[in-house]
């Protein structure tokens, strides 16, 4: 068969512009994950300068204490400042410094639980394309497939209660044993309103249940607090029974008469906290670090409740959280749909009320709520 040289220098011009087109997509979209040790890291951090700055979502000062101690100590001359606040504080924060121009305020990581802002900075370019070491072992759902964002670390919240102030034939598991009058003046739940997490536990409840069960819920008159650390601290001091809007260690600590239960066979709440570099960010070596540290087995191993990795145990003997009644993409999903988050949010406002009290950062938590 013979071809002409109009379809023969045709097929060489297709072919050498797919060719210069796949090697500028591998040049600007794909990046190899990391190789380097967590020492190599720490030396880069140092060389830069040896400081790291964290903006971590949150409604507790000292909720990431737990895990930031050990990395601090595991990387002692590194200068580590970072401060906890509700996303929807730390976002525009982080939104007003970038739009300011320059680095000033720029964390060098934020650590949010409301993925959809990870999309859109996604999608707007703001933040850097970074696999850190382990990345490939990160449940597929739950990282950016070109690295500009991936979760660290899973949060569910669930049942939470103290038996010595609930009988433990009376411990709730799932949402109808919540409409228990044995219960009444012994349940703490969060403003669904004030917070996304828990916002979406009410849509599903709202979707297994329907609207009937919400009015019941609320007719129990349980104390309605901001954030979503007040009732595992409530619970621990024994000033309230239990709560589902919370979260605590699966494993259970001992000298505690405190349970973190699983309903039975409700639907329940988990996501994975995500991460990325700001373009800005001045410390980018220091981030590297923080986030290969964090997917480390080092870290992954000693978490409280789900790791993101599927290669590493859950504690507590429990599997993956892929076998459990619980979907972190659905909620990511879920975020995404602004439009009925913000009106289910304001039906909420007009059936339980309007939040009062402090923002959950400024909480005096040696104050019972009533």
């Amino acid at each position: 068969m013979k071809y002409s040289n109009t379809v023969i220098n045709v097929t060489l011009f297709l072919l050498m512009n797919l060719n210069m087109f796949s090697q500028k997509v591998k040049g600007s979209a794909y990046v190899e994950i990391e190789s380097k040790t967590l020492e190599q890291l720490y030396k880069e951090a140092l060389q830069e300068g040896g400081e790291f700055v964290l903006r971590a979502g949150g409604d507790k000062s000292d909720q990431i204490d737990y895990y930031l101690d050990m990395f601090k100590k595991r990387f002692p001359k590194l200068k580590v400042t970072h401060s906890v606040d509700v996303s929807i504080n730390h976002a525009p924060r982080y939104d007003n410094a970038r739009a300011a121009g320059g680095k000033q305020n720029i964390p060098d990581v934020i650590q949010f639980q409301t993925l959809h802002r990870f999309t859109y900075y996604t999608e707007q370019g703001f933040l850097d394309s970074y696999k850190p070491k382990n990345w490939d072992k990160v449940f597929p759902d739950y990282k950016d497939p070109h690295g500009h964002w991936t979760g660290l670390y899973g949060v569910t919240f669930s049942n939470y209660v103290n038996t010595d102030v609930i009988p433990k034939d009376k411990i709730p598991r799932d949402a109808l044993d919540y409409l228990d009058p044995a219960l009444k003046g012994k349940v703490i739940l969060t403003y669904p309103h004030d917070d996304d997490a828990v916002l979406y536990q009410f849509w599903n409840l709202k979707e297994m249940y329907g609207w009937e069960y919400l009015q019941k819920l609320v007719d129990t008159k349980p104390v309605w607090v901001r954030g979503t650390a007040m009732p595992y601290v409530a619970i621990n001091k024994g000033w309230y029974g239990a709560s589902f809007t919370t979260f605590w260690a699966f494993e259970p600590i001992p000298g505690m008469n405190t349970k973190f239960q699983f309903p039975k066979k409700d639907y329940f709440l988990t996501w994975f906290q995500a991460a990325g570099i700001p373009k800005e960010a001045k410390h980018k070596a220091a981030a590297k670090l923080y986030l290969n540290w964090m997917l480390s087995e080092e870290f992954q191993g000693k978490w409280l409740q789900f790791p993101v990795r599927r290669d590493v145990e859950a504690p507590a003997g429990y599997k993956n959280v892929h076998n459990h009644n619980t979907s972190p993409a659905d909620f990511h999903r879920w975020l995404l749909k602004r439009d009925i988050v913000e009106r289910f949010r304001m039906q909420m406002l007009h059936l339980i009320g309007p939040v009062k009290g402090p923002t959950p950062i400024d909480i005096d938590y040696n104050i019972k709520p009533e």
